[in-house]
């Protein structure tokens, strides 16, 4: 990937409660609230702290069975305009830890996959698909 063919879309982070984390954007002051989201029965919130979007997860789409849900930061997520040019790099797809898949929401319908390039350190990539 070179420069300027990613765009930051969002951070994400884990919270116990995605109610609880939508209470307190709409009783913050510098927070707004954009939506709230369904991605195969997991709601999540998408809010916007200045101009920096920030969803709210109480379970990640690659979480293990096993892995404990702490909350904190997850991801970035940036729009590429081709994953599938992504997943014939050998660097991006030898750090590839779930997906690709589709999924559809209130945000659009999207192609992703989300990779470790370092320990730790994850990112998700996104595909906008035109319907």
């Amino acid at each position: 990937m070179s420069d300027g063919e990613a765009k930051l879309i969002n951070l994400a982070f884990r919270v116990g409660s995605v109610a609880e984390a939508e209470a307190l954007v709409e009783s913050t002051g510098g927070w707004s609230k954009r939506a709230m989201h369904d991605i195969d029965g997991e709601q999540f919130l998408e809010a916007r702290f200045g101009g920096i979007s920030i969803n709210f997860f109480e379970t990640a789409l690659y979480d293990g069975k096993a892995e404990p849900a702490r909350a904190g930061f997850l991801h970035a997520s940036f729009a590429v305009p081709s994953l599938a040019a992504i997943l014939e790099n050998p660097d991006w797809s030898a750090r590839l830890v779930w997906g690709p898949s589709t999924i559809r929401g209130g945000f659009g319908h999207r192609r992703i996959a989300f990779f470790e390039p370092l320990p730790g350190c994850r990112i998700e990539l996104m595909e906008e698909i035109d319907d």
